[in-house]
């Protein structure tokens, strides 16, 4: 769950951005700003007007020393100076000062009459030298001056103005920036502390990993060290608990067998008997116990040899068809099977094999058999399958199976006999030999479960021929 300064930076980093892209957009504001009073302070209203006021003027002083005669003022000057005039009225229609006349309908009408003035008087520019033209063009221009006067001073305040509100919006953008630079200097420092509050939160909880998994390793090696002396424990119980087995055992099938004459009462038969199959069974937990420690202490030795794998499997099913377990139940073995030897432990594969049969037969209805095959996978892979079509699993209770003193079902415990280590068992042992057991199991439909070898355990040999 994410931390209140988790939580702080994401809305923190984001206003620190608005800052920095409002200050970049001011200060490009500010740049645009500047370039413009620049770039028009020689083009302005006020500038305008008194050019051409200032040539107006001297148009007129041209004009009234051309009359004159000798003055030195001769035709060509007088038309140069009426063109610069019409230029300057030019720029009294366009640019900067076009929006001051739109906003003056005064000082529009007074362009506007020297514009129409100066078009009137074009077209007599050129006849300015024939008597009395000067004086008409004078008298036309004269009008003008008082008007284009008002004009400038018009216009010069009106610039002054433009000028004074552009310095104060400069002024006010100056302002606006400071303070987002205030801002995000403020945000920045924030995020710089909450980094260094996050950094030492994070060297807190590093330490205090570093501590816990100081002691989950003490914990670990405490656990192994339990795990080892329960080992050891079993393992000197289970050798504890064979020596009065053996002799209980022993001594019980001597008075069911009858070997030193009949026993007088028939019930004390029947009593010795099932001494004798109880014991029998103890024998077996007693087994799986031992093994399973062994196999946990990794103690189990492995005594290799050169297995021929049919013939096991058939001496397998021999051992087991005596027991009660097997009584009118059908064992297979799969005619068309691939079979090989393995070079592995005989005492150990019959074990495993033991195993898996006896569960196929505790978990299946009578009528239904159990069947053996055998194949080689394509990778070589040694493949020995016993399948029944008992009660079955799912596949969390095939995973449960394996574990040790395990029952998919507590009410299995009471019906079927054991502790639960068989797969365990068979599960270890393939480990030893470098195999895997493969569990595949239906709920209702029944299961199969291989024993996996791999493919260096293979050898060459001739099978046992099995009747």
């Amino acid at each position: 769950m994410p931390t209140t300064h988790s939580r702080l930076k994401i809305p923190l980093a984001i206003i620190i951005a608005a800052f920095a892209t409002a200050a970049i957009y001011i200060s490009v504001t500010i740049v645009e700003r500047q370039k413009a009073l620049r770039e028009v302070s020689r083009y302005n209203v006020a500038w305008a007007a008194s050019q051409a006021v200032a040539e107006l003027y001297r148009l007129e002083l041209r004009l009234a020393a051309f009359r004159v005669p000798d003055s030195g003022v001769d035709k060509d000057e007088v038309i140069l100076r009426f063109d610069i005039l019409e230029n300057r009225a030019k720029l009294l229609e366009d640019g900067s000062v076009k929006i001051f006349t739109d906003g003056d309908p005064e000082a529009g009408m007074v362009v506007e009459d020297l514009a129409s003035t100066l078009r009137e008087l074009d077209g007599l520019m050129p006849q300015i030298d024939r008597p009395g033209i000067a004086e008409h063009v004078l008298g036309r221009l004269s009008p003008l001056e008082a008007k284009l006067a008002r004009f400038a001073g018009d216009a010069n305040t009106y610039g002054a103005e433009r000028v004074a509100d552009d310095q104060r919006q400069l002024l006010e953008l100056h302002w606006a920036f400071s303070g987002l630079a205030a801002g995000l200097a403020v945000c920045g420092l924030s995020l710089i502390g909450l980094l260094l509050i996050q950094n030492r939160l994070i060297s807190a909880a590093h330490v205090e990993l570093h501590s816990m998994a100081d002691d989950l390793k003490i914990a670990k090696e405490l656990a192994e060290a339990a795990s080892e002396a329960k080992s050891r424990f079993l393992a000197a119980m289970s050798h504890e608990l064979r020596t009065p087995l053996n002799a209980i055992i022993g001594f019980s099938e001597l008075i069911a067998d009858e070997k030193f004459g009949p026993i007088g009462q028939p019930r004390y038969l029947d009593y010795a008997t099932n001494v004798v199959a109880s014991g029998r069974h103890m024998s077996d937990l007693v087994n799986d116990i031992l093994t399973t420690a062994k196999l946990d202490a990794g103690q189990y030795e492995l005594n290799s040899e050169l297995v021929d794998v049919r013939h096991l499997v058939a001496a397998t099913i021999t051992m087991i068809g005596g027991a009660d377990i097997a009584k009118d139940r059908e064992i297979v073995i799969d005619p068309d099977s691939e079979w090989f030897c393995l070079f592995a432990d005989e005492r150990s594969v019959k074990q495993m094999l033991l195993n898996l049969i006896s569960n196929a037969l505790k978990f299946s209805a009578v009528e239904t058999p159990v069947q053996i095959t055998s194949r080689r996978a394509h990778d070589g892979e040694l493949w020995v399958t016993v399948t029944d079509h008992g009660i079955g699993m799912t596949s969390e209770q095939a995973a449960a199976a394996i574990k040790p003193f395990h029952q998919i079902d507590n009410r299995l415990s009471r019906r079927y006999e054991g502790t639960g280590l068989g797969l365990t068992i068979v599960k270890s042992m393939m480990e030893c030999h470098g195999g895997r057991l493969v569990v595949r199991s239906e709920a209702g439909k029944g299961s199969q479960i291989s024993l996996v070898f791999p493919a260096r355990l293979r050898r060459s040999g001739r099978l046992a021929e099995v009747a």
